[in-house]
């Protein structure tokens, strides 16, 4: 079938779990025999991957402002229609499709929406430290914005139990409407490395050091300052430790200057944006990733990501990342969001290490449960029934 999906914007150039799935899932329905066109919202100029009919919604004009950003996907969605002519309408961000009605979609084309998470509510909980009247009037219009495009969907996918709740009693979506289709990994990229103690090496690491890695946008919900607060306890026990923590946002300087305030500069590291490659490569030379994440977790990509690489998962029993990790481990979950739970549970399994579980156990569990095929073939079914659900409507 000929699938039309809208994302936000391009992995290899704008980094976050919403444009790395939407590039993984456009390849996995290509690759399960769908012809597939993509629109994301990407800088000028931009290299988007032809192979997969990926389209920049920017054609090369200045888009700063977020209404021109909505008019240009909207403009491209429309012309879609026309020169593609979809089978099924699929948008994965809602503010970029706000501007797209169902008047410009034909009714027998169905809209199924992919759920990653509340915009707006992720936005209040990052400003939550500046509130004001301002940004709570911001927060009702993304949220009304939210709702224009729910409001035309004819059904919804989300990546875990926890977003469909949150859809529903936030949004007010019929819960009979809304599939649970789980997020995946790319199992080839994400490996183990054939030879661990040479890639440790390689890395400056020490035999024997205990290594964890944390890979996460440096926002509050995000939990980092808790991590490093944490590590405090951790290397007066454990004082091999070292904590990298991949990723950047507006905390930045904030997280830096509280490392330097614990003295914890030789034993946590900041290393900013990093590539595919060596994101894989810090998970394959990690002891264990950490997900300190405080709330808003709807799937939890990293965790199924350093999983697949071998690597086990400590994480807030929140979220998407409860669902995956208790099912695994009761022992791979922090008793809450804290510093001292964070640092309890650390320092319990360093020191009792077969709390964890193997690497080749972590492997298999996604390999089970995590693939693209899987995704494809389950996404296909709910495409298929809301096809036949407007066999009957014309435009």
């Amino acid at each position: 079938m000929n699938v039309l999906s809208t994302g936000m914007g391009w992995i290899d150039i704008q980094h976050g779990g919403l444009n790395r799935y939407f590039a993984d899932y456009t390849q996995a329905l290509k690759d399960y025999g769908h012809k597939g066109m993509g629109v994301v919202v990407a800088p000028n100029g931009a290299q988007l991957p032809q192979d997969r009919n990926i389209n920049n919604a920017t054609d090369d004009i200045q888009v700063n402002h977020f209404l021109n950003r909505m008019k240009r996907v909207r403009h491209h969605a429309v012309r879609a229609v026309q020169s593609f002519q979809p089978d099924v309408f699929n948008p994965h961000f809602a503010f970029y499709t706000t501007m797209v009605t169902r008047r410009q979609i034909p009714l027998h084309v169905p809209i199924v929406t992919h759920f990653h998470g509340p915009w707006a509510m992720e936005s209040r909980v990052e400003e939550k430290s500046t509130a004001s009247l301002m940004n709570e009037a911001r927060f009702w219009l993304k949220k009304q914005v939210e709702q224009l495009t729910y409001r035309r969907s004819d059904s919804f996918i989300v990546l875990s139990e926890y977003f469909r709740s949150v859809l529903t009693d936030t949004y007010g979506v019929d819960q009979q409407k809304i599939h649970i289709i789980p997020g995946a990994v790319d199992h080839h990229l994400f490996q183990p490395h054939h030879d661990r103690d040479g890639l440790r090496s390689e890395m400056g690491l020490a035999p024997g050091q205990n290594v964890l890695f944390c890979i996460r946008r440096l926002v509050r919900r995000m939990g980092i300052d808790r991590l490093i607060q944490a590590m405090v306890d951790i290397v007066k026990q454990h004082p091999d430790t070292l904590l990298f923590i991949g990723g950047d946002g507006p905390l930045r300087s904030e997280l830096e200057a509280q490392i330097v305030q614990l003295n914890l500069t030789a034993h946590v590291k900041l290393l900013g944006r990093i590539s595919n490659e060596e994101l894989v490569r810090y998970y394959q030379a990690a002891d264990i990733s950490l997900v300190p994440t405080q709330t808003l977790e709807g799937f939890g990509l990293i965790t199924v990501e350093s999983l697949a690489c071998g690597t086990p998962v400590l994480g807030t029993p929140y979220g998407g990342t409860r669902e995956i990790l208790h099912q695994i481990s009761g022992d791979l979950l922090f008793q809450d969001g804290t510093s001292e739970s964070i640092s309890r549970k650390i320092i319990d399994v360093l020191e009792h290490p077969s709390l964890l579980p193997s690497r080749e156990a972590c492997r298999e569990y996604v390999l089970g449960r995590y693939t693209w095929s899987r995704v494809a073939e389950a996404v296909t079914d709910v495409f298929s029934e809301e096809i036949d659900k407007r066999k009957g409507f014309r435009s």
